[in-house]
């Protein structure tokens, strides 16, 4: 006898619709391609906070180097990891020699390590000549002085019988030297010759006439003559003078008589 075996018959799943896999394919590429986009914006995002972190700690800001001589100019930045360079050098009376007139970047600029700092540095006031004033008048040279940027200094006055009155005779410093704007300049001036100087006589009991001609004969000049009642005197006659008797008098200096009417 054949024994029969009857195997069940398995049934079969039906096959899914070809809109759901599609359906699935896209939400696992969103997936796929969303989680790619956030690891690069994570990428993007910690390079640049590190960059910028990078950035920061190679900043330095520039110091103040305002009148600092270039060795202390780069005493005071070479811990920062900047450079000195000199770029130019010009006059200037306010600030002395071998010292930083302008820097570039300025004062507290935020700046990377290693950069360049530019200055200036000054050369001291402009360097002139004394000029020769020895000849000229005392007047016209002070003008002259102002106007070339020098400073008139002392005058003194001394008699020089070998200069005219007001010519300068001597100055300091001498003509040819170095000098900065504002420099004095002291000058000796003649007053000419020294005027004679004599003793004033008496001309008091001469006559109007003989009086005169003396004063005309000495060098002096006539004045004013007064007239005054005088008893006991001759019409005409000197009974007073100015200077009086022993004064000192000079050549051209005036005497007045005072005669009896």
């Amino acid at each position: 006898m054949r024994l029969r075996v009857v195997l069940p018959r398995l049934r079969r799943r039906p096959a899914a619709p070809p809109g759901g896999r599609l359906r699935r394919a896209a939400i696992l590429a969103a997936w796929v391609f969303g989680g790619a986009a956030a690891v690069g914006l994570a990428f993007v995002l910690s390079f640049w906070l590190a960059m910028k972190s990078e950035m920061r700690s190679t900043e330095v800001d520039v110091p103040d180097l305002d009148g600092k001589t270039l060795e202390e100019a780069t005493t005071a930045t070479a811990p920062l990891g900047l450079q000195v360079q000199v770029v130019d050098r010009r006059n200037d009376p306010r600030v002395a020699s071998g010292r930083i007139l302008q820097q570039d970047p300025g004062p507290k600029a935020s700046v990377r390590r290693g950069r360049k700092i530019k200055v200036v540095l000054s050369l001291g006031g402009r360097v002139l000549e004394i000029p020769s004033v020895v000849g000229r008048g005392a007047r016209a040279v002070e003008l002259e002085l102002s106007r070339d940027g020098f400073a008139a200094g002392d005058e003194a006055w001394v008699h020089d019988a070998s200069a005219p009155s007001g010519t300068v005779i001597a100055q300091v410093p001498p003509p040819g030297s170095p000098a900065v704007s504002s420099t004095r300049v002291h000058r000796l001036v003649s007053e000419g010759a020294r005027t004679a100087t004599y003793v004033m006589p008496d001309l008091t009991g001469l006559s109007r006439t003989a009086a005169e001609r003396w004063i005309g004969l000495c060098g002096l000049r006539p004045g004013p003559v007064r007239r005054v009642p005088a008893t006991g005197r001759a019409r005409g006659a000197v009974v007073g003078q100015l200077p009086l008797a022993g004064y000192p008098v000079r050549s051209k200096e005036i005497v007045e008589l005072t005669v009896a009417e």
